[in-house]
């Protein structure tokens, strides 16, 4: 900034940075309103704000400190706020936890009730260790309720909480009952989470005598205010049957409530507490109502996306000799994230497979490894395997895209595929133990045309090289002859008579 610049008065800077403001150059608009701000400019100050909230919001923690602390230094309470954001979290800057507390202090003394919150917030880890520290923590948070902030009546409340084992020797006194006091006090001004925590208390009956219907009765408010967690809590309730009668479908209605405000767990939550109500079906004597039922709550367990659900039901299929239905709900379930599901359609599907390829009369080129002439019906038979190795190639068994690669690369003409099919089963089958991919690929580019009856070659000298070189040096006795070829020759590789000596030696060790 030149030396005409710092002359500059107050309301000259505040123009400029407007200007700036407009044509959207926020550098130069944040040296011009920082400067006004330090020379006492009212109107500049909630300008620079805003653009250090804008800073900050894009993640640009070092114009968006720049601003707040020019003014923080004029005593700006929600600047100091940010500031102590930015230093507690480590945003853009080392964390300094020290300065953190200072500037959620001078938050506070600038007239920001939430920076006496913070205060109080960050001095709680200590504060549960040590009865001076805690006594220092509740006067910060009783600051913070002093100018509305009655979410700190649960933080008071939490640091009073015995729990138990958990306790360590030469931690402060606990107890529930004046944690209770403090919740319910919290409660009265309208705080959900003091509600919950209130709530909490009386069904368990910690710090007063079970009272269901008033810890039910604290849960509704919450619930009716927004909150999420106490939809969860309701779910637990009436799934596990403790301080309420057992109610699956409330259970589940609770669980949903909270996915349809907006946590995805909650649709989890159900899926699973249908699941465990439905997982009895097998054990059910046939004919009786809770059978039916039972299979109802995995039908729904399933339609909300759990996957043990469809693995349940595929078993149950299975049992009944529906097979379409069984390898439809592994699929569903393997789609809805199950291993078990997956690992099962794949085992089906290379079962069925197999079966059709033994029903083949002339299924010989698996010894020979060249091409054989297949009847009509064989030809049916190998489409049929050809697709069951597909499905277990796409729920991702790379044995299946090995051997897929292997039928496309002999009868890609018989199965109606092309090259580009190969190469990819190829590709996808590549780290194969069953099947060496690397010797189909080393056929499909080697030589001038195929060697035992391939449908598809397109020679590529080098990396047909490359392949040979590779089996060769995993041991695979073959491709030592090719290799000695390969440097005397010259193909894919600069001629070497000295590695094709080497190679011939190994042929002949």
């Amino acid at each position: 900034m030149g030396i005409e610049v710092l002359n500059l008065s107050k309301r000259e800077l505040l123009n400029l940075g407007e200007q700036y403001l407009k044509i959207r150059n926020y550098d130069q608009a944040m040296t011009y309103l920082s400067r006004a701000v330090r020379q006492g400019s009212s109107q500049a100050a909630p300008r620079l704000f805003e653009l250090g909230k804008s800073f900050y919001k894009e993640r640009k923690y070092g114009p968006a400190l720049h601003c707040f602390q020019a003014l923080a230094d004029k005593g700006h309470g929600r600047s100091s706020l940010l500031l102590g954001e930015i230093y507690e979290h480590g945003y853009g800057v080392m964390p300094n936890l020290q300065k953190a507390f200072d500037c959620y202090a001078a938050a506070y003394q600038s007239g920001v009730p939430q920076g006496a919150y913070q205060a109080g917030r960050m001095m709680t880890p200590d504060a549960l260790r040590s009865e001076e520290i805690r006594d220092i923590a509740i006067s910060w948070y009783k600051e913070a309720i002093a100018g509305g902030i009655y979410k700190a009546y649960a933080e008071i409340g939490k640091l009073y909480q015995d729990h138990g084992r958990n306790e360590k020797p030469g931690n402060p006194p606990k107890n529930d009952r004046t944690a209770l006091s403090w919740f319910l006090r919290g409660a009265v001004h309208g705080d959900n989470l003091c509600r919950e925590l209130a709530g909490d208390a009386f069904i368990r009956g910690r710090g007063t005598e079970v009272n269901v219907k008033r810890g039910l009765e604290l849960y509704a408010q919450a619930f009716h205010d927004g909150s999420i967690s106490v939809c969860f809590k309701l779910g637990m309730l009436y799934d596990e049957g403790k301080a309420v009668h057992k109610n699956v479908d409330l259970s589940i209605a609770w669980y949903l409530k909270a996915y349809e405000r907006g946590d995805r767990r909650g649709k989890v939550e159900a899926g699973l507490a249908a699941y465990r109500a439905g997982r009895a079906y097998p054990a059910i004597p046939d004919g009786m109502e809770e059978k039916k039922k039972a299979l109802s709550y995995l039908e729904q367990s399933a339609s909300l996306g759990c996957g043990i659900a469809f693995e349940a039901l595929a078993d149950i299929a299975l049992s009944q000799g529906r097979y379409k239905d069984f390898e439809e709900n592994l699929k569903q379930g393997y789609r809805a994230g199950s291993e078990e599901c997956r690992k099962k359609l794949i085992c089906f599907c290379c079962g069925r497979a197999m079966k059709a390829l033994q029903a083949m009369k002339n299924f010989q080129f698996l010894r020979t490894g060249r091409r054989e002439t297949l009847s009509t019906e064989d030809s049916e038979k190998m489409k049929e395997a050809a697709g069951w190795y597909k499905k277990a190639a796409a729920a991702g068994d790379v044995d299946s895209s090995a051997f897929l690669g292997k039928l496309y690369l002999y009868y890609g003409d018989v199965l109606g595929v092309t090259e580009k099919d190969f190469t990819k089963a190829a590709r996808k089958g590549s780290s194969s133990s069953d099947i060496y991919v690397d010797v189909l690929l080393w056929k499909y580019y080697a030589g001038p045309g195929p060697h035992d009856g391939e449908v598809f070659h397109k020679e590529n000298p080098k990396k047909a090289f490359q392949l040979a070189q590779r089996l060769a040096r995993k041991g695979h006795f073959k491709f030592y002859k090719i290799m000695s070829s390969y440097y005397e020759e010259g193909y894919g590789t600069k001629r070497s008579s000295r590695m094709a000596a080497y190679w011939a030696d190994q042929v002949r060790n």
